[in-house]
C-alpha cells in the first residue's frame, strides 16, 4: 500500500507541475539553433506528460478536487504548446 501512495504521489505532483514548468520554459530566450531544439524538446515532453497525466486524472472515477488538477494540468500545458508553437493565423481581412 505505501508503493501505492508513492506512485499516486508523484503521478499528482507530476500532473501539477509539468504544466507550469513548460509555460515557464516559454519565456526563457535562447540565442543559438541548438538551444531552441533542446527547449522545444523540453517543452513538447513535458506537455506531453501533463496532458496525458492530465486527461487521466480529469476522465477517472476520483474525487472533484484531482478532476480539477487534471483539466488544469492539461489547460496549462496545451497553452504553453500553443505560446511556443504559435496559434494558426487567420489571414487578415479588407
Amino acid at each position: 500500500m505505501k508503493s501505492l501512495a508513492i506512485l499516486v504521489a508523484i503521478l499528482l505532483l507530476l500532473a501539477l507541475i509539468s504544466g507550469p514548468i513548460a509555460f515557464a520554459m516559454t519565456r526563457i530566450q535562447t540565442t543559438t539553433r541548438r538551444g531552441e531544439i533542446i527547449k522545444r524538446i523540453l517543452i513538447v515532453l513535458l506537455t506531453l506528460l501533463g496532458t496525458l497525466i492530465g486527461v487521466n486524472f480529469a476522465m477517472a472515477h476520483v474525487p472533484f478536487v484531482v478532476r480539477l488538477i487534471g483539466i488544469f494540468s492539461v489547460a496549462i500545458s496545451l497553452y504553453a504548446v500553443r505560446i511556443e508553437f504559435g496559434a494558426p493565423k487567420k489571414p487578415r481581412e479588407y
